[in-house]
């Protein structure tokens, strides 16, 4: 006979002590394990028989060093986690934790948590004082969103690229904020290891290891097998239903076709890049199973999209790096909303020295609105560049987004931000979902 599985009320509860405790270090957010610790979804079981009682003894006794059976010689786990909780807490997270080995992974995620609150943001210099994540932590985002450039490497050696990724880790602010939301990211150039780099990076596997173990990607993720560091995730029932999904505009990007160095010199005197638009038929941002990935992923039921990426994709052509630079490829991504029936769709994105609110009419079924966001702790000394789909005055202050989603009105409403390090908006927009839809 099956054991009686545990009241559903005690695993929402030990849900919420195990993603606000210390287990996500080790077990990742939805339990599936990382470097530090083993998957608790699979049906291995490393310490007892998987029981109720087991996963109690478990986390009550901990595993001190060299008693039980060793994980790949990581961690050894203490009692309770090293966290502080009374009897009724430990039959909490004893139900959630035993509930974790009975759901299988699925390649699309869906959590029933209500996401209303999400910060997103990019350019975060490792080497500079990080104020900003006290700014956010006060809002309390439930979900941040990392759009590329989280750290400053622009380095081909991995060793060094690692480094880089530990100064960002002691930052105070940024692992109390790791500590209390749920964060998805994504990569840019200099994250990814080659400035303005693509498919010509041949670190890039390497590279990719690199991202995925910092940000904790279970061993058993598809970003583990998959060439790109792309994803996706759902929260919340229908009707409230938010997607997020991330592209990796790095790893099968084709080349970028510049200007001669003469008029790279001319350019730059008018704050434009030295690229050029590529419009070749084969000229490619994502890779063709990226873009495969990314139809099935449109045509799943949501409400509200957010599609990350790490460049501007609404803004006009400036030489510098945005989808602009592959004009085929961004009507590609264009057709493909219209095709798959995709609504509700926000861009975030990144790259830029400054932040830009930008919309896009006539060409998508509805307007397409693009977030991007200056760099996290960096003032802009550039001029900001030109941008004919801009809405408002553009910002030149450290800044990073931050959306709130009203569920609760008969027609949700979306009051997206960019603020700065004291919390100034710096700009606002809000949208209601029905602007979100083909008319």
């Amino acid at each position: 006979m099956a054991p009686a599985a545990p009241d559903p009320a005690a695993v929402e509860r030990g849900a919420v002590i195990y993603r606000g405790g210390t287990c996500p270090v080790c077990h990742h957010w939805e339990g599936q394990g990382n470097r530090r610790g083993p998957d608790l979804t699979d049906e291995e079981w490393l310490h007892g028989d998987g029981s109720l009682a087991a996963v109690r003894t478990a986390i009550e006794t901990g595993f001190r060093h060299g008693a039980g059976r060793r994980f790949g010689g990581k961690y050894e786990m203490w009692p309770l986690g090293g966290m502080e909780l009374d009897e009724s807490d430990v039959d909490a997270l004893t139900a959630y934790v035993w509930s974790l080995h009975r759901r299988r992974r699925a390649a699309d995620t869906l959590t029933r948590e209500v996401v209303s609150r999400i910060a997103f943001g990019s350019g975060a210099d490792q080497d500079r004082a990080q104020p900003i994540w006290d700014t956010v932590l006060a809002l309390r985002p439930q979900l941040m969103l990392m759009l590329g450039n989280n750290v400053l490497g622009g380095t081909e050696d991995m060793r060094e690229l690692r480094l880089q990724y530990d100064k960002l880790a002691v930052k105070p602010g940024f692992a109390e904020l790791r500590r209390q939301s749920r964060f998805m990211a994504t990569w840019n150039d200099l994250d990814f290891g080659r400035e303005d780099g693509g498919a010509d990076f041949d670190r890039r596997a390497e590279s990719q290891q690199v991202f995925l173990d910092f940000w904790s990607e279970p061993s058993g993720s598809p970003r583990r097998q998959q060439q790109g560091v792309y994803t996706s995730q759902r929260f919340g029932p229908p009707g409230r239903r938010l997607q997020v999904i991330l592209l990796d505009t790095r790893y099968g990007r084709g080349p970028l076709w510049r200007v001669s160095p003469d008029e790279a010199r001319r350019r730059e005197t008018q704050g434009m890049g030295p690229y050029l638009p590529n419009d070749h038929e084969r000229a490619r941002m994502l890779s063709e199973e990226q873009w495969r990935w990314l139809g099935q992923q449109l045509r799943q039921a949501a409400d509200v999209r957010l599609i990350v990426t790490s460049i501007p994709f609404v803004m006009e052509f400036t030489g510098w790096e945005s989808w602009a630079n592959m004009p085929n490829e961004r009507q590609r991504l264009i057709d493909l909303i219209r095709d798959s029936g995709a609504t509700g769709v926000l861009l975030l994105s990144g790259h830029t020295p400054w932040a830009d609110v930008s919309r896009l009419d006539a060409e998508a079924p509805y307007p397409l609105w693009d977030f991007t966001t200056g760099p996290l702790n960096r003032r802009a000394t550039a001029g900001i560049g030109p941008n004919r789909h801009r809405i408002g005055a553009a910002a030149r202050e450290p800044s990073f987004g931050y959306m709130e989603i009203d569920w609760t009105a008969a027609d949700p409403e979306l009051r997206i931000e960019v603020r700065s390090v004291a919390n100034r908006r710096l700009l606002r927009q809000t949208l209601r979902l029905s602007e979100l839809q083909p008319k």
